[in-house]
């Protein structure tokens, strides 16, 4: 098999942009050099088989390689938490232009750990990790060695002691009906506890929004990546001011933020 066979029968089977990912990987080569090089013999055919074959059965391209980008840095992905998403760079990037050296930031269903490694690594900052699953924080705590983050298993504030000024979560808002409508690609294969937000989406939001007032400093801000839009009118309705919400690249409500008064 050379590198051109592979190529066409990873497209036929899974597509031309699964195919090209699962070879560089495979390769440790860029697309540009498996283009060129479609004439050179291909030796690791049977992982390519392996991995064509997984993927056309619906595991995650992620899972299948093991790792993803996130805001410049590569993570370790796999079935214990959720693959890192787009939409979830744009709640990085509002809480960092809120950041300020020093600050205190506690990062809650953590999941993968890529957004308290991003923030961890982005400044000097003290960020706290917390999950409920013990499997999620093995893989946070892989992905954000020696960014000296701290990591904590905790029922959202369960476990949790101290004040922040910064808090901020992508927590669980796909309600029960989305539930049976996802595909079978994240149903089957990511963990449905970093999913399922309850009939309406909003369970983790209530109780995060008004116990977070009990945790963040006077002037601290809550940022949170939502699903229902509605989010935001818990916020005001807990005391929060200045409440915020942005869109996603796709022009839907995505991120909320605002702050505790002093």
């Amino acid at each position: 098999m050379t590198i051109g066979n592979a190529v066409k029968y990873g497209t036929d089977i899974v597509g031309r942009r699964d195919t090209m990912l699962l070879l560089c990987h495979i390769t440790g080569q860029t697309s540009a050099y498996i283009m060129l090089h479609v004439e050179t013999p291909f030796t690791d055919y049977e992982t390519f088989l392996s991995y064509v074959s997984r993927r056309k059965l619906g595991e995650p391209l992620q899972y299948i390689i093991g790792e993803w980008d996130f805001m410049g840095r590569t993570f370790r992905t796999d079935s214990r938490a959720l693959i890192p998403r787009p939409e979830t760079e744009l709640l990085v990037e509002e809480a960092l232009s809120f950041l300020k050296p020093a600050m205190i930031v506690l990062d809650l269903c953590t999941g993968s750990g890529c957004i308290a490694a991003t923030i961890a690594g982005a400044g000097e900052y003290s960020v706290t990790a917390a999950d409920i699953s013990t499997d999620a924080l093995a893989l946070a705590r892989e992905n954000s060695e020696g960014l000296g983050v701290n990591f904590v298993q905790s029922n959202l504030f369960s476990n949790i002691k101290g004040m922040f000024d910064v808090i901020i979560s992508n927590p669980p808002y796909i309600t029960t009906k989305e539930m049976e409508t996802l595909s079978p690609t994240v149903l089957d294969y990511e963990p449905h506890l970093a999913l399922h937000g309850g009939d309406d989406g909003m369970d983790i939001y209530r109780r995060l929004i008004s116990e977070s007032l009990n945790f963040l400093k006077p002037g601290g801000a809550l940022f949170l990546e939502i699903g229902p839009a509605p989010v935001k009118d818990i916020m005001e309705a807990s005391g929060f001011k200045n409440v915020q919400l942005k869109n996603d690249y796709s022009g839907l409500p995505r991120i909320v933020y605002g702050v505790k008064p002093c």
